[in-house]
Formats: structure tokens, sequence, C-alpha cells
């Protein structure tokens, strides 16, 4: 059987001085992005509006969306499994202990993950804060 399930489980808000949209701020990100990340972010267009899509990580899904001068960093928990196993965030786990890490990487590496890309939208937009 396969599902999928979306949590929210966290976000973090930046206060821009003037209005801006989803597409000047994704624009800003493809010109100024530097952080090393395991995903790529891209834009999405839908019913119920724009956001930017990060790659899930370890079950973390980085979002962004802006409303007029807020952007709002949104971690939410994509777990998609099949006959009980996720086999994406499986495999991820096994490369991050790979990659020397150990269990601490995959016990952290999403919240870290998550951590990092609003560290980096933080950098990107410090010229454009209140």
């Amino acid at each position: 059987m396969n599902f999928s399930s979306t949590n929210l489980i966290g976000s973090k808000k930046i206060k821009l001085r003037e209005p801006t949209t989803v597409e000047d701020l994704y624009n800003l990100m493809t010109e100024r992005w530097q952080a090393d990340l395991p995903g790529k972010f891209q834009l999405k267009k839908g019913l119920f509006g724009s956001y930017i899509k990060f790659d899930t990580y370890l079950t973390i899904q980085p979002r962004i969306k802006v409303k007029n001068n807020l952007v709002k960093i949104t971690r939410v928990k994509i777990d998609t499994r099949v006959g009980g196993v996720n086999i994406k965030a499986t495999t991820q786990a096994f490369k991050a202990m790979q990659d020397g890490g150990g269990i601490k990487n995959v016990a952290f590496g999403g919240k870290d993950y998550f951590l990092n890309v609003c560290n980096e939208m933080e950098n990107i937009l410090k010229d454009k804060m209140e």
C-alpha cells in the first residue's frame, strides 16, 4: 500500500522592508544562493498560490511562501512509504552515515537541512530585511 502524509513541523518568518512576490524572491535566490545543500529548489504554482519548494531530505521539505513583506519558511514532513518502509529516506540515511557523520547525521540531518535553508535565506535577504 502506498500513502503519503504531510505534516507541518515548524516555520521561520523573515520580515522585509518592502513587499515582494514569490517570483521575485525565486529570482533573487537563483542569483545569490551559495549554500551547499542536499536538495535543490524550484518555483511551484498551484491552485492555492505560488511557493518555492525544496527537495525532500530525510523526510524534511522546506517550503517558502511570500505574502506582502513577510517571507515564511515552513518545515514540512513528507513521509511516503511502500510496504511500511520509506525507501527514499532510508537510502538518504545510509548515505548520510557513509559520508562520515554516523548516526548523528541521520538523527539531525533533516533539522540541519531546514536550519541551513533558513540561514541562507537570511543571508540572501539581509539587505532587504527591516
